[in-house]
């Protein structure tokens, strides 16, 4: 499954962000996944933690724009994730052999996620 990466927009109006001057009309890109791996929110944001607490990701939006499908989103996620941890105990990733990511300034997702069971 591929997830949209980031948009482009244009500053309507001159604001400062993160110590960074922009001014109007200039093009920003809002990248999504940047967002849940902020080293100000979250400690060792780069590392997967299923388990992460506090954890005030906006992975499906915020405010007006948070994303109705969101709490239908979660319980078929941890609905998967308990099936699957139930019926393949020792599942795993395969040591040595890295998750192939897609290539993509639009896109994320994995080309392949290699693992192992037993």
């Amino acid at each position: 499954m591929d997830v949209l990466e980031g948009f482009r927009r244009t500053a309507t109006r001159e604001v400062e962000l993160g110590g960074r001057a922009i001014r109007r009309g200039d093009k920003v890109v809002v990248y999504h996944a940047s967002a849940n791996r902020d080293g100000v929110v979250f400690p060792d944001p780069d590392r997967f933690d299923v388990t992460r607490s506090p954890n005030d990701h906006v992975s499906f939006g915020y405010g007006p724009h948070f994303c109705l499908g969101a709490q239908l989103a979660r319980l078929q996620l941890r609905s998967a994730l308990r099936c699957l941890v139930e019926r393949l105990p020792g599942l795993g990733l395969v040591p040595g052999r890295p998750p192939r990511r897609l290539v993509s300034n639009f896109q994320n997702g994995l080309k392949s996620l290699w693992v192992q069971w037993g």
